[in-house]
């Protein structure tokens, strides 16, 4: 038995050691060579050496009739009633209508980004603050209240916008809660 033992466990044990000691085995030193040598010369043709080509001048950059322009969107962003939950101080309604429009090109670019993934008019609602912080008014603690878009990573960017957002803060100064609900609706085919 012990010369069966040492041909079933010892020699493929031995033989497994050996081929993992050669794979992990570090490189090799690239061999030392010496300077290259010059390249043969060549004999000398009966044919002169070849011209460059003129430089061409870039091919002329299209009028602006000839850029397409693009497509209009196929939805509108409706603008709607903020409905206003709280306020510490007076509320500036055109202030606050001038913010929301402020932040409307962004959240129109959120939904652009998922166009072909929501067929028919979608809305979310969002919740938050807007303060004069100094000489700038921002939004503070956006919050996704009410949605039929079922996509963490857009209502990310819809909240995040709100946050990205300055604007000159409201002459009356204070703060407002606010819900406001962002409706996208399909634009009216052409045709129609």
């Amino acid at each position: 038995m012990p010369g069966r033992l040492f041909l079933t466990v010892v020699l493929p044990f031995v033989a497994l050691c050996a081929v993992g000691l050669w794979l992990t085995r570090p490189a090799s030193p690239p061999p030392l060579s010496s300077a290259p040598s010059p390249a043969p010369a060549a004999p000398p043709s009966a044919r002169p050496p070849p011209r460059a080509s003129p430089d061409r001048p870039p091919p002329p950059e299209p009028s602006p009739r000839q850029v397409p322009l693009p497509q209009a969107l196929p939805f509108t962003l409706p603008e709607a009633e903020p409905q206003i939950l709280a306020s510490e101080g007076p509320v500036d309604r055109e202030a606050l209508r001038g913010a929301i429009q402020q932040v409307v090109p962004l959240m129109r670019q959120c939904f652009e980004d998922t166009l072909g993934r929501y067929r028919g008019p979608q809305s979310v609602t969002l919740k938050f603050t807007l303060a004069g912080d100094g000489p700038v008014g921002r939004f503070q603690g956006g919050e996704v209240v009410e949605t039929t878009l079922q996509d963490p990573m857009l209502l990310a960017c819809f909240v995040d916008s709100l946050l990205d957002v300055q604007f000159p803060p409201p002459r009356r100064g204070g703060q407002v809660t606010v819900a406001y609900p962002f409706r996208f609706e399909p634009a009216p085919e052409a045709g129609r």
